[in-house]
């Protein structure tokens, strides 16, 4: 079991993992009876398992025509299987962290030391489908022949906002009337948009680096994730306001592809790169900020406003200099592609 079919199939854990994640976190934002032993836990262990029989499964298949257990995990998958031990060794943490020291409530979740280690696991298990579609030189323009690595793109971005839900534009309306206008409340807000910023940039500097992406690969990245992060964290959000910020998601994501399709950016092809990286963020916010004043009206000032989706879009570009240091001849940086030709 090895290529595209050990792809979907690891697509299909992954869907059941991150699932069972996002369900604990809405059981944790409504507040509902919460332990180790809740079903929530259980659909989420449950998907690990399943993806774990799929990455063991696939070596030990492998291991009869291989030299070593080592040559028998299928191109692609070594960190995911990695993240198998990881992932482990997390769950029984966490089950002990429970039994010791009982439930975290709120932030407390996203920042005790047993779910870090999942979280660690977590990117390690998730990321099998891309490293593998990398490992092969996948080069296709078709969304549907490239889903499965696109797949695990969203769910890695997923991941990180999930982590850092705290300080993202999907756990309180940033910038919205009554929803604080105190200084540590403004620039957490405002660092919480640079940290979404980075989050796109970075993926995105890191994939399209090394390969390229096919249209509807970013769509499908923002507004998973949009959809995701909305229906765990918006409680008390109503529905009308819930479809408008997934607008923003998807719309966002429209607007990437677009980007993608007219400047093809690349690591040969670094000045479209860094638009792209530039561009992305400001749109993203400036849609974002569009909602929330036609919605709730503005707590912050037209110059934070302004100033603050400027910003993002500098986030972006900046991400892009670390990934890519210009050449010394101009802001075009070198091609720092594995295959790159001197």
């Amino acid at each position: 079991m090895s290529g595209r079919r050990l792809d979907w199939l690891a697509i299909a854990g992954i869907g059941w993992l991150v699932t069972g994640l996002f369900l604990d976190g809405w059981a944790h934002n409504n507040r509902l009876p919460d332990s180790f032993w809740t079903v929530w836990h259980a659909i989420f262990y449950s998907g690990y398992a399943a993806l774990s029989a799929v990455i063991l499964g696939a070596i030990a298949l492998h291991r009869p025509r291989s030299a070593s257990w080592r040559a028998s995990i299928p191109d692609g998958y070594g960190p995911a299987t990695i993240g198998v031990i990881v992932f482990g060794i997390g769950g029984i943490l966490d089950m002990l962290w429970h039994t010791s020291f009982g439930v975290e409530v709120g932030n407390d979740a996203l920042l005790s030391p047993s779910h870090l280690t999942l979280g660690l696991g977590l990117f390690l298990l998730v990321s099998g489908p891309y490293l593998a579609d990398l490992a092969r030189r996948e080069a296709g323009t078709s969304l549907g022949e490239r889903l499965p690595a696109a797949l695990a793109i969203a769910a890695t971005f997923m991941l990180l906002t999930f982590f850092t839900m705290y300080g993202g534009p999907y756990s309180n309306f940033l910038g919205a009337s009554g929803n604080g206008t105190t200084s540590d409340r403004l620039f957490r807000g405002l660092l919480g948009m640079f940290l979404f910023s980075g989050f796109i940039a970075g993926l995105l500097l890191v994939v399209l680096r090394r390969t390229s992406l096919p249209a509807g690969a970013i769509t499908l990245i923002l507004g998973l994730d949009g959809i995701a992060m909305i229906l765990m964290t918006s409680r008390d959000t109503p529905q009308d306001a819930q479809l408008s910020f997934i607008a923003v998601a998807i719309v966002s994501g429209i607007a990437g592809d677009v980007l993608l399709r007219w400047l093809r950016p690349s690591g040969a092809r670094s000045l479209q790169l860094r638009m792209l990286v530039t561009i992305l963020p400001m749109t993203y916010f400036t849609l974002y900020l569009a909602v929330v004043g036609v919605r709730y009206g503005y707590g912050w000032t037209m110059p934070f406003l302004t100033g603050s989706v400027f910003l993002c879009g500098a986030v972006g570009l900046l991400l892009s200099f670390v990934a890519m240091p210009p050449a010394e001849t101009g802001l075009g940086g070198p091609d720092l592609r594995e295959d790159a030709q001197p």
